[in-house]
Formats: C-alpha cells, sequence, structure tokens
C-alpha cells in the first residue's frame, strides 16, 4: 500500500510543479466536467442510433456504458471503498467522521476510509507527512469535489469504454484515435484536478475497456439478431401499404 501511495503522490507533485498551468486550467476543467455522470456519452451514443452507419456502434456503446455504470459504480467502488485523494489531508477530520458514522451520527458515502481494504496513509508517518506536507491540492478541486468513492476513475472508465466499444464495431481509425485521445485527456484531467489518484485512473483505463469488450460481445450479437428483424417487420409493413 505504501508503494502505491508513494507512485500517486510522485504523479501528483509532477502535475504540480512541471504541468499546472492557467491555459491547461482551463482546458482539462472543461474535459472533466464533459464526464460528469456520463451523459456526455450517453447523448453521442443516442446521436449514433439515428444514423444506419453507426447504429450498432451507438447501441453497443450505450450498453456497455451500462455495464460499466453496474460492474464500476454499483460492485467494485463500494467492494474497494477507496476516499478521494483530497481526504488524505484531514485525517483528523476523517477520523472524527469515522467515530461519528460507527456511532449512528453522521452517514457517510466512503466508509471504507477504515473498512475492508486500509486505504489510509497514518499507518505510514512518513509518508503521511510527505502527503500533507509536500504537496498541495489544486484550488480548482475546492470548486469541484466529488462525494463519492474513488477507485477507478468512473470518468475515465466511461470515456475507455465508449473509446473501445466504437473502435470495436465502426473499425474506423480516425474515430478510434480521436476516441482514446480524449479518452486520455479524460483521464489526466481527473489527476489534474486532484479528484482521482493516478492509479484510480489507470485501472479505470483498463476495466473500461474490459466492459466494452464485454458490452460488445452482449450487445453487438442482440443488434445482429434483432435489427434484421425489425426492418423485415417496417419492410413488409411499407409493402403491404402499397399494396
Amino acid at each position: 500500500m505504501e508503494a502505491i501511495l508513494n507512485f500517486d503522490l510522485s504523479i501528483f507533485e509532477f502535475f504540480q510543479t512541471t504541468l499546472r498551468n492557467g491555459v491547461l486550467d482551463v482546458i482539462l476543467k472543461v474535459i472533466t466536467t464533459l464526464g460528469d455522470d456520463g451523459i456526455f456519452f450517453i447523448i453521442l451514443g443516442l446521436v449514433m442510433l439515428c444514423f444506419k452507419k453507426t447504429r450498432k456502434a451507438g447501441l453497443v456503446a450505450l450498453g456497455a456504458l451500462l455495464v460499466m455504470t453496474i460492474l464500476n459504480n454499483e460492485i467494485i467502488k463500494p467492494i474497494m471503498e477507496r476516499p478521494r485523494p483530497y481526504n488524505l489531508t484531514r485525517l483528523a477530520d476523517a477520523t472524527a467522521d469515522v467515530l461519528a458514522y460507527t456511532n449512528g451520527e453522521k452517514s457517510l458515502d466512503w466508509v471504507g476510509f477504515f473498512g475492508k481494504i486500509d486505504w489510509s496513509i497514518d499507518r505510514f508517518p512518513g509518508l503521511a507527512e510527505k502527503w500533507n506536507a509536500g504537496y498541495a491540492f489544486p484550488e480548482i478541486v475546492e470548486r469541484m469535489k466529488p462525494t463519492s468513492l474513488s477507485f477507478p476513475s468512473g470518468h475515465t472508465s466511461s470515456a475507455f469504454t465508449f473509446a473501445m466499444a466504437i473502435t470495436l464495431v465502426l473499425k474506423n481509425k480516425g474515430a478510434a484515435i480521436a476516441s482514446f485521445i480524449f479518452a486520455f485527456l479524460m483521464g489526466i484531467s481527473r489527476i489534474y484536478v486532484g479528484v482521482h489518484y493516478p492509479t484510480d485512473v489507470i485501472v479505470g483505463a483498463v476495466v473500461g475497456i474490459l466492459y466494452a469488450v464485454i458490452g460488445y460481445f452482449i450487445f453487438a450479437k442482440l443488434y445482429d439478431v434483432v435489427y434484421p428483424k425489425i426492418e423485415n417487420a417496417i419492410a413488409n409493413r411499407k409493402a403491404k401499404k402499397k399494396a
């Protein structure tokens, strides 16, 4: 665990000392906001359903996003119970919150701070000092703090799920490259604004691709079976009207 947290901190420090600037603040905040609740990807999928050439890709993408929502948000996150990175800089308050929760005085959406997997840094005094004194979260995080659990990154998972899903169906190099570049930037944005650990994002990308593969095998087959029947039914109805 200490090695994972050290890795996360080193990436955060690189972003802070090398990448962070006013221009990227604006660009990456816009990108990260586009991933909120997966609305952007859902809208793209619905638009794709409107055109015959992209209809199958749209269905598979939406189906894969459904798989992602169920597995990522409803199963993996509650099991892993990892708090957001900015909670690591408030250990005293976090401890008080957990005690209040156990006494039935307060509800938390990150109960696992001292739960099944101990993600806390209080067990590593040297590391705790580095996190608390050596890294300052950007001001942007104060304005957009999510209250949900952290691992893996849902924004990143959504972006990579969508990118892989349309790549599997469309087999269009341009669309694949553009969608994966956007997914990569989505992951970077989550680290940049300080709402996810780098390891959240890395795992989010990997499982996002897996969600897309699962969605492809389910919904591509469903499309191939159901859609021809729908087209035939429509064609028969039109033929009857003409007759």
